[in-house]
């Protein structure tokens, strides 16, 4: 051991083999680093000795390290625990590169942790015990499981800011809980941490391949994992003002849009309606195409308004008895001008007896505008578009099929009702990719489910299911 210690700097480094036998004399004003062999069975006095001595940074050297061990040194106040016999390059690269100290307890008062969430999930309560330790002073919430489906119970419920996953759990892995947040709407967004004693490539690669942020080997130093989170949840909370702030100037764009668009349109509208049928036809065309751009944008500016205040959770439904037969022949009626330029057709046909069902009439009446609108832009032209209304026992059934040029991939399927997805990019029209995810959320509002089905001869058939006895909000 003295020749590890003159290898590094003896001015430096103390180390006490025996802490029961320790010299003060051996300890002068050069010393920084601090390293005790130990059993474990010493702590008590070893805890003694940082009290003394908390200018120095203390490490543990022992040929006997467990969890239970480390979780037990860390609540001493120990910095690290090595193996022994040391390595002298961890030496080395402590003093090549001494970070500045971290944060004390009193200095994690940030105003962004306020309201933080953590959900920690171990099979070992060791383990959760150290993690819960190691956040303690971050002054955040945690939520810590042992069972992996308590677990995934809780993040279907609530919004968490960080996971902290255990790889190696008997029930279900971590890998797969990972994979029940990516599919939860609540946290598909939320940062991931694998923490576990598996430290091979392959495992690091599959938790990065999941959306992991971050991997974690046991054990670990309690000091970097607290910075290491604390630097996370920092810069998610950044990322968080930066998305609110952009969403609310978004809604604040398109509110304020709505207003000189309505009045174009009823300008348009009865400059129209005065125009003589002896006019210049030219006149005529050309109002009706501004019209219909103007109202192509009104249904753009209001499909990026509800996408805001569906996930603020703002949108209020308004229940009424109506018939949804109406709603879609006042449908077609809009959309008419928007197929009258690619001359194509839209064949209706009503199955039901009584279409009367509890909706909320504008709601509803947008859905079906942006499935006729979709099936408008990505249909041939001088093709027709069929739309049905059936019904069972319980609910009513919207069906909407037009023919495109190409078939839909496979991969677009799966999140064709995601938001900012385009059905063809390589069609060129303006399009926020909103249309169809504004339908999903309605739909779902109504206790409906919407669905999409690639035919074939490139047909494409999207459907929605309403319960006639909706309950009301």
């Amino acid at each position: 051991m003295n020749n590890l210690i003159n290898e590094v700097d003896n001015n430096k480094v103390l180390y006490i083999e025996n802490i029961n036998e320790f010299d003060r004399n051996q300890l002068t004003a050069n010393k920084k680093l601090c390293i005790i062999k130990t059993n474990f069975r010493d702590l008590a006095q070893i805890k003694n000795f940082c009290n003394a001595y908390n200018n120095l940074d203390i490490w543990l050297t022992s040929e006997n390290i467990t969890r239970k061990n480390i979780f037990a040194a860390n609540s001493c106040g120990i910095k690290n625990v090595i193996n022994y016999p040391i390595d002298s390059q961890v030496i080395l690269e402590y003093f090549k590169c001494k970070p500045q100290e971290s944060k004390s307890a009193t200095q994690f008062n940030e105003e962004f942790l306020k309201n933080k969430r953590i959900l920690i999930l171990d099979d070992n309560i060791l383990n959760i015990e150290l993690l819960e330790e190691t956040l303690a002073p971050l002054n955040i919430d945690i939520h810590s499981f042992l069972k992996p489906q308590e677990a995934i119970e809780s993040l279907k419920k609530i919004k968490y800011d960080l996971f902290l996953l255990d790889i190696m759990i008997p029930e279900i892995s971590g890998f797969d809980v990972a994979q029940v947040i990516k599919s939860t709407e609540l946290n598909k967004n939320t940062p991931i941490i694998f923490i576990s004693a598996l430290s091979d490539a392959e495992n690091k690669i599959t938790g990065y391949n999941l959306g992991s942020i971050a991997y974690i080997e046991k054990p670990f130093n309690i000091n970097v994992v607290q910075s290491q989170i604390y630097n996370i949840l920092k810069s998610k909370s950044l990322q968080d003002a930066l998305e609110e702030t952009k969403e609310t100037f978004l809604a604040m764009v398109t509110h304020d849009l709505k207003t000189p668009i309505n009045a174009e349109i009823c300008a348009l509208e009865i400059l129209l309606k005065n125009k003589t049928s002896g006019t210049d036809d030219f006149e005529r065309e050309l109002i009706c195409d501004m019209l219909s751009a103007s109202k192509y944008m009104k249904n753009l500016v209001e499909n990026l308004l509800l996408k805001y205040k569906s996930e603020k959770n703002e949108i209020i439904l308004q229940f009424e008895q109506y018939p949804l037969e109406n709603i879609i022949r006042k449908c077609i009626e809009e959309i008419h001008y928007l197929t009258q330029d690619k001359e194509q057709k839209i064949s209706f046909r009503n199955h039901t007896k009584d279409s009367i069902c509890n909706v909320d009439y504008i709601e509803i009446k947008r859905t079906i505008n942006n499935l006729l609108t979709n099936a408008n832009q990505y249909s041939i032209p001088k093709s027709t578009i069929t739309i049905e209304l059936k019904d069972t026992e319980f609910d009513f059934i919207v069906e909407i099929i037009n023919k495109s040029d190409k078939e839909c991939s496979k991969n677009l399927k799966q999140d064709i009702f995601e938001k900012f997805v385009q059905y063809n990019k390589n069609t060129k029209t303006i399009n926020t990719g909103l249309g169809l995810y504004i339908c999903k959320k309605i739909v779902e509002l109504h206790h409906g489910e919407i669905h999409y089905e690639a035919m074939t001869g490139c047909k494409n058939k999207f459907w929605f299911t309403l319960p006639k006895s909706a309950p009301q909000k």
